[in-house]
């Protein structure tokens, strides 16, 4: 055999196969780095970590001339409601009750005094980030429990409280401070207490119990059958790229930092595939390199190779250096392309690691696995059409 190779090896263009090499070597690494890279990324979009638990979108319809003039307009019909519950991505639904009743609510307390008219909202309490055991109502009770947004308390703290010299207010004591709640309507009045059990950092709305809505909107409201103005959807999948074209499409507006993290992720997939596209046509030149490279070998060793055919060496014997170089490069080529693919892992997970503190890389296994496949696939590939030529 060493006999063999020493006779065919003489017109082994040296320049040809560094050349398919070094092609090969960059284009297996840039695939194997891409594949890597987003498996260790995409977890941080699709995983109900700390950062992003339970997806929750709050759509309305954009507010324009047409409809501005035109009363209920601007709502969700129920054909539309079906459409979203229809949709593939929706995994649950809630609508916004709004009181159509008036609502005036102020504090008088210890010299405080103010006022302002506001309104409600109710949703289904299984889409309220707030827990509490007074989150409950009965018309024989004075009380209403309140949800407010958790940058109200803010706006209030930082903004109005600073420029009146007011006292500022805790979230343990914003439970304690007592509402003085009037709600009117249909020629009726009625004095209630307010009682504020929780803040919202999903809602941005003055929530009340669906339990009080209903009662309050049936004797105080002044407008039946309206459609819903709001809605707010749990998403199955944040990654679901149909969430964006579906809502592009329908014109509706989003409330919420979850549309950033689907596009996000949506610009990672097209990213790593491009990426991907790119490491994949280098690979498939410099194997379309190799594979002129051994052709051309063949056809200058072809005498060589009929001299000892007609010995009576066998066809394997024959082709078997051949396939023994190509083996060779490729487990070479795959062997550098894992240390270079996990030394730039080393270089990306340490800047994630700093924006993402709770980030994990995941294990290697399953790329390296896509590496070995693909070069024993090129190298079976190249043993056959070596084979196929000298038969």
């Amino acid at each position: 055999m060493n006999l063999v190779w020493k006779l065919l090896k003489e017109n082994i263009s040296k320049a040809q196969l560094i050349g398919f090499f070094a092609a090969n070597l960059i284009g297996m690494t840039i695939v194997l780095v891409a594949i890597q890279f987003y498996s260790d990324i995409n977890p941080i979009f699709t995983q109900k970590d700390d950062l992003f638990k339970r997806d929750f979108f709050t759509i309305t319809k954009k507010v324009s001339i047409l409809n501005t003039f035109a009363s209920g307009a601007s709502g969700f019909t129920p054909d539309e409601i079906n459409e979203l519950r229809n949709s593939g991505f929706v995994k649950d639904l809630g609508i916004f009750v709004p009181s159509r009743f008036g609502v005036y609510a102020g504090i008088n307390q210890k010299g405080v005094r103010f006022g302002t008219e506001m309104f409600f909202e109710s949703i289904p309490d299984k889409f309220i980030d707030v827990k509490s055991n007074d989150w409950r109502f009965s018309p024989v009770d004075n009380t209403i429990p309140i949800i407010l947004p958790k940058n109200y308390l803010d706006l209030y703290n930082f903004g109005f409280a600073e420029s009146q010299e007011m006292p500022k207010i805790t979230e343990g004591m914003i439970g304690v401070v007592p509402l003085d709640v009037t709600i009117f309507g249909q020629g009726q009045r009625k004095q209630m207490k307010g009682r504020i059990v929780g803040l919202s950092n999903r809602i941005n709305t003055i929530l009340v119990p669906s339990t009080f809505m209903e009662w309050a909107n049936q004797n105080y409201g002044n407008e039946k059958n309206a459609n819903a103005s709001r809605l707010i959807l749990e998403i199955d999948n944040i990654t679901d790229t149909r969430i964006a074209e579906f809502l592009k499409e329908k014109g509706y507006e989003v409330e919420g930092e979850n549309v950033a993290i689907s596009r996000m992720s949506s610009f990672l997939k097209i990213l790593v595939g491009i990426v991907i596209t790119v490491g994949t046509i280098i690979c498939i030149l410099s194997f379309i390199i190799l594979v002129l490279s051994i052709y051309l070998l063949l056809e200058k060793n072809m005498q060589k190779l009929q001299k000892l055919r007609l010995l009576g060496y066998a066809r394997l014997r024959v082709t078997a250096p051949y396939e023994r170089l190509v083996v060779i490069m490729n487990a070479s080529i795959l062997l550098l392309s894992v240390i270079f693919m996990l030394l730039i892992k080393l270089q990306y997970t340490a800047i994630v690691s700093k924006v993402w503190s709770n980030f994990e890389s995941r294990s290697i296994v399953p790329t390296i696995l896509i590496g070995v496949s693909v070069s024993c696939l090129l190298s079976a590939f190249n043993i056959y059409i070596i084979r196929r030529k000298v038969k």
